[in-house]
């Protein structure tokens, strides 16, 4: 028998998308049935989602965050993740994203580097958020230049990597063109090395518009929840996955 030589190590992947992150609270409360993973990473929204699932807090609890309006205000983001890192921490190992502003490069924290402010930086998407300084430098959305972090999760040493990505499409006919031609540009999008898998789960149809990503609505939340749901075990049906 040919012997292993490395350690399965598997990461769960959370996206960036705005409110639209209520689609992986609501897949993740059927993955989390089937795996635990070694290590989270999350962009933007998916750096909150997967904070929280990092820090223990289960499906339910996480579904009910979303459906709390204060939650997913951005006047109060600030404020709400000050009061949620004095409350929870990881308890696995965890890394998330954030963009140099003016190198347009992509950067990873993990674990006990980070707190609210770079939780804040991840989030912080451009003409929307202020960016973030941290450590002299300054900071903006971490999905600004691959809305996917499929990359931090293999420099963290992943080798098995489940991805939840909400926006495969920026969802505005106008700003489509405009956003796919700054990522061919600016874009980072390392290739996946050899031997390491990757299973992406996206929503089976499009979630809404640029305008529902950011603001909140309850009846788009209780919707967004269920597909996820839904996308996850029509995902994990058709598929066999082996965590």
């Amino acid at each position: 028998m040919r012997a292993l030589n490395y350690i399965l190590m598997l990461a769960l992947v959370l996206s960036g998308g705005g409110l639209f992150g209520a689609w992986q609270a609501g897949a993740w409360s059927v993955l989390a049935e089937r795996m635990s993973p070694d290590l989270i990473v999350g962009a933007s929204v998916g750096s909150l989602n997967g904070y929280l699932i990092a820090s223990g807090i289960t499906p339910e609890e996480l579904r009910e965050r979303w459906l709390e309006p204060k939650f997913a205000k951005l006047g109060d983001l600030k404020d709400n993740l000050r009061l949620m890192t004095s409350h929870y921490s990881p308890r696995t190992s965890y890394g998330l994203t954030v963009t140099d502003l003016f190198r347009l490069r992509p950067k990873t924290f993990r674990d006990g580097d980070i707190t609210w402010r770079h939780l804040t930086a991840s989030c912080a998407l451009p003409l929307v958020l202020a960016p973030v300084r941290i450590d002299g430098r300054w900071y903006v959305d971490g999905g600004l230049l691959n809305g996917l972090p499929v990359w931090a999760a293999v420099e963290m040493g992943a080798t098995r990597i489940v991805a939840l990505h909400v926006i495969p499409e920026f969802p505005s006919a106008l700003l489509k063109p405009v956003v796919k031609a700054f990522r061919f540009a600016c874009g980072y999008n390392p290739p996946l090395p050899a031997g390491v898998e990757l299973d992406v789960i996206y929503p089976s149809s499009l979630l809404g518009s640029a305008r529902d990503a950011l603001v909140w609505k309850r009846s788009n939340i209780e919707r967004w929840l269920a597909q996820g749901e839904q996308d996850a075990n029509r995902a994990v049906t058709e598929k066999t996955f082996s965590f």
